[in-house]
C-alpha cells in the first residue's frame, strides 16, 4: 500500500526561447515532496470527503522570452492504465508568478485574467483530486 500520493505538478513555459540564467523551479506552501496532500485538497465526492481546494503554487526563473505558462496536475499512479488528469490551466501570463490556494475552483476570482482551465478527467473545468485507495 502506498504511503503517499505522487501527483505530478508540471509547469510548462510556452513559446519560450533563450538561455536561462537560473533553473526554473516550482514550489508550494501546500504540498511536500513524497507527502500526502492535506484533506482540504482532496475531492469531495464519490465517497471522498475533501475540501476541493487547489494548492497554492509559486514559480520562478521562467526562460527569457516566455509569453505564457501552463499548469498541469496529473496522477500517474491512478488505476486507469494512463494516469488521471486532475487540473490544467493554460495561458497564464508570464508576468504572473503564483496561483493562490483555491484558484482551481470554477468560480474563483483569483485565477489570473486570461488564464483558461481545461476539462479534467472528471469532466470538470476545475481542480478535483480524488482520494486514492486506502485513504492516501
Amino acid at each position: 500500500m502506498k504511503t503517499g500520493i505522487r501527483m505530478a505538478v508540471a509547469m510548462v513555459a510556452a513559446v519560450s526561447s533563450g538561455a536561462m540564467a537560473a533553473p526554473f523551479s516550482v514550489s508550494s506552501n501546500d504540498m511536500r515532496d513524497g507527502q500526502p496532500l492535506a484533506q482540504q485538497h482532496w475531492f469531495a465526492g464519490f465517497g471522498c470527503t475533501g475540501g476541493n481546494v487547489s494548492p497554492q503554487l509559486t514559480w520562478k526563473n521562467a526562460p527569457a522570452g516566455t509569453r505564457s505558462l501552463a499548469v498541469t496536475v496529473r496522477d500517474p499512479d491512478a488505476p486507469t492504465g494512463s494516469g488521471w488528469w486532475h487540473w490544467t490551466v493554460v495561458n497564464i501570463a508570464s508576468s504572473v508568478f503564483s496561483l493562490p490556494a483555491g484558484a482551481g475552483d470554477k468560480n474563483s476570482a483569483t485565477l489570473p485574467g486570461g488564464a483558461v482551465q481545461g476539462r479534467n478527467d472528471f469532466g470538470l473545468c476545475r481542480l478535483r483530486r480524488r482520494l486514492s485507495a486506502g485513504g492516501r
